[in-house]
């Protein structure tokens, strides 16, 4: 609040409108001044005698602002428009704009005699603040002569004037503490809907590298299980195989007993052979049986394998749909 300026609150064209009003209906002059006294605006109705001669030298400027200052702080003590003579022996009269009791401008008006001049004194001024007496006395004929009642009466109004502009100035001040609080919480969600929406993408970008890890794990499912189709067909080969071996044996056994004793040798033989083949035959139909447990897991896995990947596929659905409404909520809060 130090730092802010009564113009950051009213517009200046708001307020040089109030003081033409005021110059209009009272014949006065009129001019909104910063805290220290400077002019904001151009002011309104003044006297030539005040803007061409006294605030023409840089002398009679810098008294005259601090002149508004001091009426402007004055009436801030007092509680009411200041009535008081300007260092040029002029009345003028000033009420303060405040923010939350803090100065911030001045609303001045005036410019006008009670009474007529004392010329010496007039040209003691002129003399002063470096203009030409003659020229000065001559500008100071044609100020105005108000009776004191109509200068209260015009102070009043222009304290009642300075009391709606620091009740719009601290509206306004409000307003802008409001906007600026709205701005922060709008950035804060705009800082979280950005993360929000990083997780999101890198949640994708892995659900979709799950994904893909599952349709390898699915290939090789599936070549396992094709792999396991053609192994069944050759345990089925070497138990043909084991099979013709046995009845071989069978058949050479008989045919080593009618060769009695000269077909021993032969009938041991064909006994072993039968019984390699008995061997074949059961390591056989353990590998298959084996087997055949390995190609229903496989086929179980694939199945399983396909359905989380549909699950998979549903997430990653999901997450395109909450990455949109993040995009639809950051373009609300934008708006």
């Amino acid at each position: 609040m130090q730092d802010i300026k009564l113009t950051d609150l009213i517009d200046i064209n708001t307020l040089e409108e109030i003081e033409e009003s005021f110059a209009a209906l009272t014949g006065m002059a009129a001019l909104t001044t910063d805290e220290n006294g400077d002019p904001i605006t151009k002011g309104s109705n003044f006297t030539d005698f005040c803007m061409n001669y006294t605030r023409s030298s840089h002398s009679g400027r810098s008294r005259c602002e601090e002149c508004n200052k001091n009426g402007g702080e004055q009436a801030m003590r007092s509680g009411r428009a200041s009535a008081y003579f300007c260092h040029a022996g002029l009345v003028d009269f000033a009420a303060p704009i405040l923010l939350n009791g803090k100065l911030i401008g001045s609303f001045v008006g005036g410019q006008v005699l009670t009474e007529e001049p004392d010329e010496e004194k007039f040209r003691q001024i002129a003399v002063e603040i470096g203009v030409d007496p003659d020229e000065y006395i001559a500008a100071l004929k044609k100020v105005r002569i108000v009776d004191k009642k109509q200068i209260d009466a015009a102070a009043d109004f222009v304290f009642t004037i300075a009391k709606v502009l620091s009740q719009t100035a601290y509206n306004c001040y409000a307003a802008n503490q409001s906007k600026n609080g709205v701005s922060e919480i709008n950035q804060s969600i705009m800082k979280k809907l950005g993360e929000t929406e990083l997780a999101v993408i890198q949640t994708s970008e892995r659900i979709k590298e799950l994904s893909e890890a599952f349709e390898n794990i699915s290939r090789v499912a599936g070549e396992a299980a094709s792999e396991v189709s053609a192994t069944t067909g050759t345990v089925k080969v070497i138990q043909d195989i084991a099979l013709n071996t046995k009845i071989l044996g069978f058949n050479a056994s008989i045919e080593a007993s009618r060769a009695k004793e000269s077909g021993k040798g032969f009938g041991v033989i064909a006994q072993e052979v039968r019984n390699l083949a008995e061997t074949s035959k059961r390591s056989a139909d353990r590998i298959e049986k084996a087997m055949k447990k390995i190609g229903t897991h496989s086929k179980d896995m694939d199945l399983q394998v396909n359905n989380t990947k549909e699950i998979i596929d549903r997430c990653l659905a999901d997450m395109e749909n909450i990455s949109a409404a993040l995009n639809d909520i950051r373009s609300d809060a934008e708006k």
